[in-house]
């Protein structure tokens, strides 16, 4: 078996990361395991975009993942990148002989590279949980909501779940709203401010807030498989959704929309634009996430499931790779802020301890 760690910002191990990529089933490959798709947060100082890999005959095993130096230590820490991760197998690679092998060598490297911790957003379409290590923990964090296309738009016109959407589309269209497909690199200039504003209303965490050097990487780096569906009032853009395809899904991966005037329907026209064009261009499902919070009454979650009867469940996945340091973390910690957030794994990203 070869194992590897490639690394997103060098050119030959990115075409090894995309020629390894390639071997996977169609149904499997996603946008979010593209090294163009990593790199943007690397140069936003979210950690070193790399990819480990494993390959035995046809086997073929992938984790793109961002490795970050925990501040003020020699030691590091492993997270996804914002959206979805985890690990991705062709049908070789589901073997678990191959599966206990290519963990294990990761975790060799984890422990050479003083990897401290582990945290995995899993891929709620593609359900990669299965393909986790055995030691890992666990846990359902919430539902999304994807849009099926197959039968889209009939769906939506002729079925009772959809009667409020319904009654929405036809606001904006009474309103003079009107839906546009537009080129994400030539529409940054205004959509980063229109973003940064919604974050701003919405006191969005620093997870969620980007610089422009992201945006000008993830649009550059992804060329036409990133694109901007906006809703027009008059000649001014009152909501904007970037759009991120893969071979098979698109999703709806960051949104800005205006606060003030009339909003009755627009964020239903935005999504029900984006539905129709992602049909058009033969991909399978519109993915929209879920709610701002886990809560089954998230307003957000509210407004999506009207959009669609579907869920998905979205994974989170945890491991401590030396629980030594860790403790040692831990205890440091709580000398200087008291007892560790509940829930908060990588507890040490929250305020400095050194």
């Amino acid at each position: 078996m070869e194992c590897g760690i490639l690394k997103g910002s060098l050119e030959t191990d990115q075409k090894r990361w995309l020629a390894l990529y390639e071997k996977l089933p169609e149904d499997r490959q996603d946008v979010y395991f593209l090294p163009e798709y990593l790199l943007p947060y690397e140069k936003d100082d979210r950690g070193e975009a790399l990819c480990a890999f494993a390959v035995s005959g046809d086997a073929v095993w992938l984790y793109p993942f961002l490795k970050s130096s925990i501040h003020g230590t020699e030691h590091f820490d492993i997270l996804s990148a914002y959206g979805y991760a985890g690990p991705l197998v062709n049908g070789e690679g589901e073997d678990s002989s191959f599966l206990k092998k290519a963990w294990q060598g990761f975790s060799d490297w984890c422990l050479k590279e003083n990897v401290v911790t582990e945290f995995v957003r899993f891929h709620p379409l593609l359900e990669n949980t299965r393909w986790a290590p055995s030691e890992m923990q666990l846990f359902v964090d919430r539902q999304t909501v994807p849009i099926l296309l197959h039968a889209y738009p009939e769906a939506v016109w002729n079925t009772s779940y959809y009667r409020v959407h319904r009654q929405m589309l036809r606001k904006a269209e009474r309103y003079g709203y009107t839906f546009h497909v537009l080129e994400a690199r030539k529409s940054l200039s205004w959509f980063v401010p229109l973003y940064n504003e919604t974050q701003d209303f919405l006191s969005g965490s620093s997870a969620t807030r980007f610089s422009s050097a992201y945006f000008e990487s993830l649009t550059q780096g992804l060329t036409n498989n990133a694109w901007i569906g906006a809703v027009q009032y008059s000649d001014k853009i009152v909501a904007a959704v970037l759009v991120l395809e893969g071979k098979r899904f698109a999703h709806s991966h960051l949104m800005g929309y205006c606060r003030t005037g009339i909003t009755a329907g627009m964020t239903n026209l935005v999504y029900h634009g984006i539905a129709l064009e992602v049909a058009e261009r033969k991909k399978t499902c519109l993915h929209m996430g879920g709610g701002r919070t886990k809560n089954e009454d998230d307003s957000l979650f509210a407004f999506k499931k009207s959009l669609s009867p579907e869920r998905a469940t979205f994974s989170l996945g945890t491991r401590c790779h030396s629980p030594t340091v860790y403790e040692q973390l831990g205890k440091k910690w709580e000398s200087l802020h008291g007892p560790r957030p509940a829930g908060y794994f990588q507890f040490y990203r929250l305020r400095g301890i050194y």
